[in-house]
This record gives C-alpha cells, sequence and structure tokens, in this order.
C-alpha cells in the first residue's frame, strides 16, 4: 500500500552486521606472540592523523599530500634475531613496508624511522617484498634476488629467485625471517629475497619495528595478526669467507636505475 514502510528482510540485514564486523583474528602460530590486539593502538605509537584501527586492522592512510614518510612504531621492545608473520592488504596505488631492526630519528620528523624495510609496493612487482634501507643504503635487493652485501657496502647479486605479482587490494601473507646478518622475506610462502649483510659499519644487528605510510598519491594500508617470534640472541654472523662474491656477480641497481 502507497505509504506503508517496506520491512528489510533479515537476512540482508545479517548479511550487512557481517560485512561491517571486524576480521576475525587468528591465533598466533606456536611460539609466536601476537603484537597487534585488533581493538586499539595499545602497544604502538604514531599519529593519529595516520595511523587508526578500522575493522580489526592496524590502518594507514595518507592522503596524497605528505611531505615525508610517516611510521607507526612497536613499542614492546626492540628486535634482534625474529620471525614475523603478518597478513598485509594495501590500495591500489599503495606503498608501504615493514621497518625492522630500525633506529627512531626524531630530528627528521615526527615518527621518522630509517634503518630495515620489507617494502609493500602494490604496483611494482620487482619492488613488493624487497629489502630496502630507508633513508640508508636504499635498494639492497629487488624482489627475486639472492644478494651479498659487501664489506664496503656494495650489494652484489649472487642469484635469483621467481617473481611473483601479488594483486593489490587483496590479503597477502608477508613473512620476514632475520638471523644474524642474514636476511630473507617472503609473500603467500613465496620467497621474495635472500639477503646477507657483511657491511659492519652500515648494517644494524637489533632496532625497533614499525610500518609505513609513503608519500606519493593517496593510499590506505592494512596490518592484521601481527604474529612476532623472538629467536636466539645469539644467531651466527656469516662471514665473507662463508659467503663469496662470484665473479659472475653484478651490482644491484641503484634506485632510479635500470637493471642490467
Amino acid at each position: 500500500m502507497l505509504g506503508t514502510k517496506r520491512s528489510i528482510p533479515s537476512v540482508v540485514i545479517v548479511l550487512a552486521l557481517v560485512s561491517a564486523a571486524p576480521l576475525a583474528r587468528s591465533d598466533p602460530p606456536k611460539g609466536f606472540t601476537a603484537i597487534f590486539n585488533g581493538k586499539s593502538l595499545a602497544g604502538w605509537e604514531g599519529s593519529s592523523k595516520f595511523w587508526y584501527v578500522e575493522d580489526g586492522c592496524l590502518t594507514g592512510i595518507a592522503d596524497g599530500k605528505l611531505d615525508y614518510n610517516r611510521f607507526i612504531v612497536w613499542r614492546g621492545g626492540k628486535v634482534k634475531n625474529f620471525e614475523l608473520r603478518v597478513k598485509v592488504k594495501v590500495s591500489p596505488g599503495g606503498n608501504s613496508g615493514i621497518q625492522y631492526r630500525s633506529v627512531e630519528r626524531p630530528e627528521l620528523g615526527e615518527f621518522v624511522l630509517t634503518g630495515y624495510q620489507c617494502d609493500v609496493v602494490s604496483n611494482r612487482a620487482d619492488y613488493n617484498g624487497m629489502l630496502y634501507e630507508e633513508r640508508g643504503r636504499r635498494i639492497l635487493a629487488h624482489t627475486g634476488e639472492k644478494v651479498v652485501i659487501d664489506p664496503k657496502g656494495q650489494p652484489w647479486v649472487v642469484g635469483t629467485l621467481p617473481v611473483k605479482e601479488f594483486k593489490a587490494g587483496q590479503w597477502h601473507d608477508y613473512r620476514v625471517l632475520v638471523r644474524g646478518n642474514h636476511h630473507q622475506h617472503w609473500i603467500d610462502d613465496h620467497q621474495t629475497v635472500d639477503v646477507i649483510d657483511l657491511d659492519e659499519k652500515n648494517r644494524k644487528l637489533e632496532g625497533v619495528l614499525g610500518v609505513q605510510v609513503h608519500v606519493g598519491p593517496p593510499m590506505k594500508i592494512q596490518y592484521r595478526d601481527f604474529h612476532l617470534k623472538k629467536l636466539a640472541d645469539k644467531s651466527p654472523i656469516i662471514t665473507p669467507d662463508q659467503a663469496k662474491i662470484p665473479e659472475t656477480a653484478v651490482k644491484v641497481a641503484p634506485q632510479g636505475q635500470k637493471k642490467k
């Protein structure tokens, strides 16, 4: 009848409530600890302009007007030798990273970190999952490269890994394993880099953990199921004698230059 309010089917209401509900959290694997509670930013520190909790996820946004990269820092202590597993979703065109063994540099800006980073890049398969050093030596290994960084700080490609593309706007499992001076990254159980850092002057063996929103186009990044496993402090350091660089090795292409 005209003017009578139409009732909304109960199934529609249920579906709406389900779609708005926070994502269910996974229990940490054996030996791992959850370092984000899915409800608040307790244990983390960063600007509320860029970081908040949405749908049970640690969420970062940028409006395209950032003048420098911003980070949120985990306050649970420094990481040394560890394994990290986290689910990540980045918007198309977005750029983020998992920062580890890093140094806080407040003199450079609010919540600025420098140091190792597992890149999260939506539109570059050769960058997504690579090893980058924020405000340092920069690209240490592109995705798909096995690298030895020599004692003078020059990274050399000593082998290759297959490069896969992981679609933006979908959840992917990132894994970072760091023991001594050996760094390994994976996305969805596919290894993206393998790096040995022989550069004693510039490498770091411990530091803080955080995640990033990047300068550039507007973006959104979400992290959930942040699980950390601390490993023995005395993981062996690989020496130059154990990681010889073959004559066939080529230099890692610096940022902005094409790979040979």
